[in-house]
């Protein structure tokens, strides 16, 4: 029996991740892909028209400021650009999907949680959000908003947390989290990495499968789309350049305590990471470790 083929509105088509995305399932689904030229989520009213003028089965949002020094910048201004985009934009796309029953899927991170001592990951899918953003920058908290607003709306929904992407095609826009790190390598300005780091990485690869799955049968839930284990920055970073470049033993260590610690640095999850059980047995997946995820990239690069 042939499933009909969804129609999915992928919002931020051209970003980092959604271009992959639209890249390597443009076979699995029939995608509309929109950017804010087309589509102001952030404009309630511009999503109501959309949503009305337009047929499509269910949306994927990957649309987000992700410059977590940037939107610190704007933290606690409910009017700026960060707040908009990553909070009232999900808002508006949730009570559409809910008036026209469509599923939405929000990409999501962990940076939604505080990542200290008294609230350590790696966490699990149903560990309760922080309501407070003591230690949370603003980009944290405006994702982690956005869950709660998601939560509030009453649509059908799914949230997909993901963390530190990478893969091997090229994108002109920026450096993806590992070839930032090769270049730095090449230029001679790697700086010492956090050894007290803890974090999932994701190759974006290996968040097709999940994510086609998630849409095609509409599953609700919270899922983690990550390494199936954690690691450090410099575990991380050491690993890559073993296998990239071939090179052992060159990366300085660094502590983020001790760099959180001056004046002005946005707080970001130091004891972070996303735990993937709950999310591998719920799509009957078995996902890659974060060392398969490098060797991968390496391979392909």
């Amino acid at each position: 029996m042939m499933h009909k083929i969804k129609k999915v509105l992928v919002i931020g088509a051209t970003g980092l991740v959604g271009s992959r995305f639209m890249e390597l399932s443009k076979d699995k689904f029939e995608l509309v892909g929109v950017d804010e030229k087309i589509l102001d989520i952030t404009d309630a009213e511009a999503v109501n028209i959309y949503f009305k003028n337009n047929s499509f089965d269910s949306v994927l949002n990957f649309v987000a400021v992700t410059n977590v020094d940037g939107a610190e910048k704007e933290k606690g201004d409910e009017t700026g650009l960060t707040w908009k985009i990553n909070v009232v934009g999900p808002k508006n796309l949730a009570e559409e999907c809910k008036k026209t029953n469509r599923f939405l899927v929000q990409i999501s991170t962990d940076f939604v949680f505080k990542g200290v001592e008294d609230n350590a990951g790696p966490y699990s899918e149903d560990t309760p959000l922080p309501d407070d953003n003591n230690g949370i920058g603003w980009y944290g908290w405006t994702k982690n908003r956005a869950e709660v607003e998601l939560e509030k709306s009453g649509a059908r929904y799914s949230i997909a947390r993901i963390a530190y992407p990478f893969y091997s095609e090229k994108y002109y826009l920026k450096l993806d989290f590992a070839k930032n790190y090769l270049k730095l390598y090449d230029e001679g300005k790697l700086f010492p990495i956090f050894i007290d780091q803890t974090l999932s990485v994701l190759n974006v690869d290996d968040l097709i499968d999940p994510l086609v799955k998630i849409l095609n049968e509409e599953i609700i839930g919270t899922f983690h789309l990550v390494s199936s284990d954690t690691t450090t920055s410099f575990d991380f970073v050491e690993y890559l350049l073993l296998k990239a470049r071939n090179v052992n033993g060159v990366v300085q260590k660094g502590s983020m305590k001790e760099f959180l610690k001056v004046e002005g640095r946005t707080p970001r999850p130091r004891l972070g990471g996303l735990k993937t059980e709950i999310t591998q047995e719920k799509l009957g997946m078995k996902f890659k470790t974060w060392r398969e995820m490098v060797d991968d990239f390496v391979a392909s690069l």
